[in-house]
Formats: C-alpha cells, structure tokens, sequence
C-alpha cells in the first residue's frame, strides 16, 4: 500500500495540501531539508484511480537548465491513474550557482549501493524514494555533446537500469522520439541513442541505486545543449508524457501536443526609443496573437540574432517598463516585464518570472482568448555599443502556458 504524501513527514520534511483541482485528483507539496540551503519542494500529484507511482527529478546538476525546467512543467500536469512525484529542484545550491556541484561535492554520486547516502541531501532524496514507494524513477538532465558522436557528451540518450522493464521502455521511447518528435530540419547525429545498462549499481548514481538497491526500473534521459532549450525541453517533456501513457498514469497523450496557439502578426520593426535616443534603432517590438481559446501566460522568450556580432541585449535606465528594460510586453491581462540586472548575453532565452533584479522586475504576461500583445526588447548592442537593427533577422522562440495548463512553443523569424 502507498503512502499518500501528507503522511509523509519525516526529519526534515514539512507537509503542506493544496486545494485538490478536481473530485478525482488531489496534488500536495512537502519540504525537504527545512532550514538549510538545500531546502526544495516535492510536488505529489494523486488520482483517484490506483496505478503505478512515477517519479521524476530534475536540477541534480545545477547547469543542466533543461533537467529542472522540464520538471516544473510536468509537475503541473494532470493524471488520470497512480500517483506522479516530482523533484524539480533536487540541488538547489547548484542550481542557484549555476554549477554541476554544490559545496558537498556531485550529487549523483552520493548514492552507493547497499550502503548509506553519502550526503545529507541524497539521504533526504532517497527517503523520498523510499517513502512514496516508486516504482519508476526519470532523472532528468542536459550534456554538453551527444552521445555516441565521439564528443565526450551524452546527450540525445536514454539510458535505462537493467532492473524491471526500464530497457523495454527506453527503447521505445527512442523510437517514438526519433519518429514523431525530433524536429525533421535537423540533421541525423540529433536522433536519441539508447543504452540498457548491465551493471546497475556500478556507479553511485541514483539511477544505478534505484536498480541494484530496489530492484527498480530508471531512466537518465539526456539531451544536448547543442540545442536550443525550448528544443530540449519539448523532447524532455514529449518522452515523459509517452512513458505515462505507457506506464499507466495518462489514458491519452494530449500534454505535450505541438499545434501552436500564439501566433506571429508579421509586423516586427526597429525602433529608436525615446527613452535613450542614441540615434539607432536599437530596439525592435513585433505582435503576438493568441488563437487559443482560453486564456494564454508567456513564460519565457528565447532571441537569437543571426548575426553573431549582435551580442548582446542591455537598457541603460534605472526605470521599469517598455523602453527602460530588455524586455516588455503589453497584454490585456497583465502585462508582462523582465528588466535584467547587467543585461545579458545573446542569444539567451528569458524567464518572465524569475530574470528580473528584483521582485518588481519579473512578471510574465497573460492574453485573454484571441487577444493580441505587443513584445518590446531594448537595446541590441555589439560589443558594448548600440546597434541599429534595420536589415538583421532574429529567431525568436515565445513559451506559453494556457490556462488549463497545456504548454506550448511558437518560433517565428523576425525579419526587420
């Protein structure tokens, strides 16, 4: 029988239920390692229906961004059966340094098998383990390389304990992905790899833990950060969503489905703001639709000049809003803003809710059903120096969230 996660409270853990969001589906949170800087937040969702246990961690290396990222995406999602477990933030002292470790050394190699954890955040974890009673661990994570390609990485792989029937799943999950996912313009080498392991418990990774301690299938999915994050989180969250259908937690695939619901008004134009008038038009704003109908959050906004030299977007103004930060976007809703301390390098993908300097510089942007909004970035500079955008083409990626929680990505090109 397993354990629901309110009667989870052990040391270090603090429990805390929120309003479930149907008769037939209650999701909870707890705390772990409460006080220390360690301390995250498991996520437990529950159907009604009894069905397997899945758990998913992301963040255990701190500059893995797609691992974490993912996971916060699919800790919102809705199941119909057992119960979905995430950890998106499994080393947040590595996350918040943006480091592969934290002060007490690589988290996944405090997991040895048959003996204790070899560190008081991997014990908390793997009492998690323990206590929700897994029956299936996805260890989320991001490589500099791909697998296989003689680069050193280990992206684009999945690589499966050789407990239960975790190769079984791994294999068709590569096959799926590499079917129906992974984007055609790309060129072969960005197929996904599988690996079934032999020798679990060879390596003191949850993973290898998971296997030899419990007997229990895993997976490390991996992608590569050749790839844009958007890329990588929608591979990320795609193979996830298939592995709950085939688990038993979704009776249909639906969250991750690819039709895009904002759309790009064709109107990009360069702008020489008032706010700092340098005599270039240094800035640029272009419209965003939203053709859903429900209401539509943006999350995040990825920009990608072709021109390499364009490196760069930075304000020059100690003010908020629409010409006095990088990033504005005017919504009928609630309009959106990031106002980034420093500026930052491009290309760069842009968190609404979390870049800003300051509490009042981040808020992601919210458009009613069939609404329009009007996205500003200010200034592009090269080399420190403005630059006059007329005649440069940028690929900009817009993330959004609709309000039954359906995700989605929309990439347009912006030619000015």
């Amino acid at each position: 029988m397993k354990l629901g996660a309110c009667a989870i409270g052990g040391a270090g853990m603090v429990a805390s239920a929120s309003r479930p969001a149907s008769a037939r589906l209650s999701r909870s949170t707890y705390t772990i390692r409460v006080g220390t800087a360690e301390e995250t937040t498991v996520y437990v969702t529950e159907a009604a229906d009894d069905g397997p246990t899945l758990m998913v961690t992301g963040g255990v290396h701190g500059d893995e961004t797609n691992g974490y990222r993912s996971a916060h995406r699919i800790r919102k999602w809705d199941i119909d059966a057992g119960k979905l477990v995430v950890l998106p933030e499994a080393c947040k002292p590595a996350i918040e340094a943006g480091t592969q470790q934290y002060e007490d050394g690589d988290l996944n190699r405090h997991f040895p098998d048959g003996t204790e954890e070899e560190s008081p955040l991997a014990d908390a974890i793997w009492d998690v383990v323990l206590q929700e009673d897994v029956d299936f661990l996805w260890d989320l994570h991001s490589s500099y390389g791909v697998y296989e390609s003689g680069d050193g990485g280990v992206g684009q792989a999945l690589f499966a304990t050789d407990a239960g029937d975790a190769g079984v799943h791994s294999k068709a999950i590569r096959d799926y992905l590499n079917a129906e996912v992974v984007d055609d313009s790309l060129d072969d080498e960005y197929d996904f790899r599988e690996h079934t392991h032999n020798d679990d418990g060879s390596r003191d990774m949850l993973k290898h833990k998971m296997g030899a301690t419990l007997d229990t299938p895993a997976i490390i999915f991996e992608t590569t950060e050749e790839l844009s994050l958007d890329r990588q989180t929608k591979y990320t969250t795609a193979a996830v969503e298939r592995f709950m259908y085939r688990f038993g937690l979704l009776e249909t695939v639906s969250v991750t489905e690819s039709s895009n619901h904002l759309s790009y008004d064709g109107d990009a134009t360069a702008v020489n703001a008032p706010a700092d008038d340098n005599g270039q038009r240094s800035g640029l704003l272009f419209g965003v639709t939203n053709d859903a109908d429900r209401e539509a959050t943006i999350t995040d906004i990825e920009v990608a000049p072709a021109n390499a030299a364009v490196d760069e977007l930075a304000d020059h103004s100690y003010e908020e809003g629409q010409w006095t930060s990088e990033l504005h976007v005017t919504a009928d809703v609630q309009d959106g803003l990031t106002d980034i301390n420093g500026g930052t390098a491009l290309p760069a993908t842009i968190d609404l809710s979390a870049d800003g300097f300051s509490d009042s510089a981040d808020r992601e942007a919210i458009l009613s059903a069939g609404s329009s909004a009007t996205v500003s970035l200010y200034q592009f500079e090269s080399g420190g120096a403005p630059v006059d955008m007329v005649g440069e083409d940028l690929t900009v990626t817009v993330e959004y969230e609709l309000a039954d929680g359906q995700t989605g990505s929309a990439e347009f090109a912006l030619a000015l």
